[in-house]
C-alpha cells in the first residue's frame, strides 16, 4: 500500500510545536497515552459487554440491552448522552446442517450467511474459484460451492455477498462458501449476504471451513462426484426499533464542530463480538473519557458514537450521516473496526476537491504521535460507519490494526473476550485518545468545508 512520505522537517515539528496547536502539546499527547495504561476500565466494561450481555445482532434484545447499559455507564463519565433512532433488519438464525452424502457419509460444519433465506436442499455440488469458472460451468440442479483463498477481505468477500445471487442466476439451488479467512482451524465463519435481485430466485447460502472447501476441491479434481445436503432454517422478520448511541464532550470555544470516534456496537450472532466490534467500541469509548479528564476540554466537541447495524444493514452509519452531519458540523471521523490488535497508526481517506493542505497537516499529527508508536500513516479506507462521512469530504481515519489474529476469528464462535490483550487494548485507546484530541484542538480544522453529499 502507498504511504504518506513524512518530510524530514516534520519530525522536527514535535519538538518546534506543531502549527495550530499549543506549544506543550507533546506532553498532553504522553499525558493521554501514560493514563490509558494506568486504567482497565475499558477491559472490564469490555469483559461485562462480552461475558455478561453477549452477541448483539441487530434486532436482539441483547443489542438494546446492551445500549441501555452503555448509556448509563457514559453518564457516569460525566457525557452528554443522546440517541438516534435507527430502524433496522431483524434476522434470526435458526437450526443448519450440512451432510456430505457421497462420496462418503459425515457431518460438515457449516454457519448459514447472514439475512440467508431458509432451505433444504439435496444436491450435488460444483465447486468453482472465480466468478469467471462459475461463468463456465453448468450449475443448474447443483450447490455451487466458492473455494476462493483469502488474499485480501475486500477482494475475497464479494464472493459470499454477491456469490448467491450470481449462482442463483445460472440456476443453482444452494451456495457453499468458503469461509473468508487466511488462517483455519475448521471453523466456519459467518456474514452478511445480498438479498435476492429481482427475477432471481432466492436460495439458501452458507459458509463451509477452509479445510472441507479444499477438500472437496480436491475430490472434484479427482473426478470424484460430491454430493451433499443442506438444511438452513433462518428467518427474516420484521424491522426492529434500535438506535445510534452517541456521547459528546463538548469543546470549550467551537461546540458545533466535533471530532466523531466511531464503532458499530452490533455483532454477529455467534461469538461474543470481543473483536468485531466490541474492543473498537471500547477503545473510542475510552479516548473520549481520557480526554474528559484533563484540565480543560479541547477547543472542538469529541464524541463517540456506538453505531448499529453494520454487520447486515449498515443503517446506523448512513442514518447518522443523512440526519445528523450538522448537529454539531464534523470536521474528522476516526473509526476502529478491525479487532485489538496494536495499533500502528491510522489509514486516511481524504476526499476533499484539494487534499494537499490537509496532507501536509496528517504529516504532522503523524510525526507528533511517533514517540507513543502511533505515527504511521497511509491512505486507506477508514471504515464501513464513517465511509458516509467520508463520502462528503470529511478527513476520516481508520486505526490500522496488527490484524494477524483478528482474520481467523472474525465472524465465528471463537470471537470472545478471552481474546483480548489488556496492554494492546490500553495502547490503541491511548492513540486514539491522542490523536482525537489533537484534531479537536487545532486552531483551524483539517478542511474549512466539506460537501453535503447525500449517500
Amino acid at each position: 500500500m502507498k504511504r504518506f512520505v513524512l518530510p524530514l522537517c516534520a519530525l522536527s515539528l514535535v519538538a518546534a510545536g506543531l502549527p495550530g496547536l499549543p506549544g506543550n502539546h507533546s506532553e498532553t499527547v504522553d499525558g493521554l497515552y501514560r493514563a490509558a495504561h494506568e486504567s482497565e476500565l475499558a477491559y472490564e466494561r469490555l469483559r461485562w459487554l462480552c461475558e455478561v450481555i453477549g452477541h448483539r445482532l441487530s434486532g436482539s434484545d441483547q443489542l438494546e440491552q446492551a445500549f441501555d447499559w452503555a448509556a448509563a455507564q457514559m453518564r457516569e463519565d460525566g457525557l452528554q448522552v443522546t440517541e438516534q433512532p435507527v430502524m433496522v433488519p431483524h434476522w434470526v438464525r435458526g437450526e443448519e446442517s450440512l451432510t456430505l452424502l457421497a462420496p462418503t457419509e459425515r457431518p460438515l460444519q457449516v454457519l448459514g450467511l447472514g439475512m440467508t433465506v431458509a432451505g433444504d436442499v439435496e444436491a450435488e455440488v460444483v465447486v468453482v474459484s472465480s466468478f469467471e469458472e462459475l461463468d463456465q460451468a453448468d450449475v443448474s440442479g447443483r450447490i455451487v460451492l466458492y473455494d476462493v483463498p483469502f488474499t485480501s477481505y475486500g477482494e475475497t468477500v464479494q464472493y459470499r455477498g454477491a456469490g448467491p445471487n450470481r449462482a442463483a442466476a445460472k440456476g443453482a439451488v444452494g451456495v457453499l462458501v468458503r469461509s473468508v479467512t487466511p488462517v483455519s482451524l475448521s471453523t466456519p465463519h459467518t456474514g452478511a449476504t445480498r438479498a435476492p435481485e429481482e427475477g432471481v430466485p432466492a436460495i439458501p447460502a452458507a459458509a463451509i471451513t477452509v479445510e472441507d472447501a479444499a477438500w472437496m476441491h480436491g475430490l472434484q479434481d479427482r473426478g470424484i462426484p460430491i454430493r451433499v445436503h443442506l438444511q438452513l432454517s433462518g428467518e427474516l422478520l420484521d424491522e426492529a426499533p434500535s438506535r445510534n448511541l452517541i456521547g459528546d464532550l463538548p469543546g470549550r470555544e467551537l461546540p458545533q464542530e466535533a471530532v466523531l470516534l466511531g464503532c458499530h456496537y452490533d455483532s454477529w450472532d455467534v461469538g461474543q463480538g470481543a473483536q468485531d466490534d466490541g474492543a473498537g467500541c471500547m477503545i473510542a469509548w475510552e479516548a473520549v473519557r481520557l480526554i474528559s479528564l484533563l484540565p480543560e476540554p479541547p477547543r472542538r466537541t469529541v464524541r463517540v458514537v456506538l453505531y448499529t447495524n453494520e454487520e447486515n444493514g449498515l443503517r446506523g452509519g448512513v442514518a447518522y450521516a443523512k440526519e445528523l452531519f450538522d448537529s454539531p458540523r464534523i470536521v474528522a471521523a476516526i473509526e476502529s473496526d478491525t479487532g485489538n490488535g496494536r495499533a500502528d497508526g491510522f489509514r486516511v481517506d481524504l476526499r476533499m476537491e484539494d487534499p494537499t493542505r490537509s496532507q501536509s497537516a496528517v504529516w504532522e499529527l503523524g510525526a507528533a504521535l511517533e514517540a507513543i508508536g502511533g505515527g504511521h500513516m497511509s491512505p486507506g479506507y477508514s471504515g464501513a460507519d464513517v465511509g458516509p462521512l467520508a463520502a462528503r469530504g470529511v478527513p476520516s481515519f481508520g486505526m490500522n490494526h496488527d490484524t494477524t489474529t483478528y482474520w481467523p476469528i472474525h465472524h465465528t464462535w471463537a470471537d470472545t473476550f478471552d481474546k483480548i490483550v489488556l496492554e494492546d487494548l490500553q495502547h490503541n485507546a491511548g492513540l486514539m485518545a491522542a490523536m482525537a484530541w489533537m484534531l479537536a484542538e487545532r486552531e483551524e480544522p483539517l478542511v474549512v468545508e466539506t460537501r453535503r453529499r447525500r449517500r
